[in-house]
């Protein structure tokens, strides 16, 4: 009987895990499934950016819904994500609550340049911003992405 259990646990940890479109920098995973769609390499770095086309577990990524992902991979691993929130009607720039749920996970204050909220943290870089361009497919969102230092994608 404890087999049973201890199995079906298993099988459940690895199905929720195998479904979720949680990407995080230096996971390192195949983009060569029908999850994902390329939209470009990087002559520069070398990056490939896929959007994921696959199902969306989680519709919601601190307290707005997600639009699009955008992820890159290199050598394998991925060095670059984008999630595009979309935004409520009645939000203005990127809404307070987003931004001080993300402040929160961090442990560097965001600092404000411009209309982009970002920090440069070791080698990674956080960007938040409310944008529309081709990033984000030229629609209105609000763009979180967390990325591998240019200078280190450049090696």
């Amino acid at each position: 009987m404890k087999n049973k259990i201890f199995m079906l646990c298993l099988l459940l940890v690895i199905s929720v895990s195998s479904y979720s479109q949680r990407f995080y920098l230096g996971d390192q995973l195949s983009h060569n499934t029908t999850d994902f769609k390329l939209l470009g390499i990087s002559s520069q770095t070398g990056v490939s950016t896929y959007e994921y086309i696959g199902a969306k577990t989680d519709t919601y990524f601190f307290n707005r819904r997600i639009g699009e992902i955008v992820v890159g991979f290199k050598n394998g691993i991925v060095v670059t994500t984008i999630y595009n929130l979309i935004p409520e009607s009645g939000d203005v720039g990127v809404p307070k609550s987003t931004l001080d749920m993300i402040q929160g996970t961090l442990p560097f204050p965001l600092a404000l340049r411009g209309d982009i909220y970002g920090a440069n943290i070791d080698n990674m870089t956080i960007t938040l911003s409310r944008t529309t361009n081709p990033i984000t497919f030229n629609k209105d969102r609000i763009m979180f992405m967390t990325s591998v230092r240019n200078s280190i994608l450049r090696q």
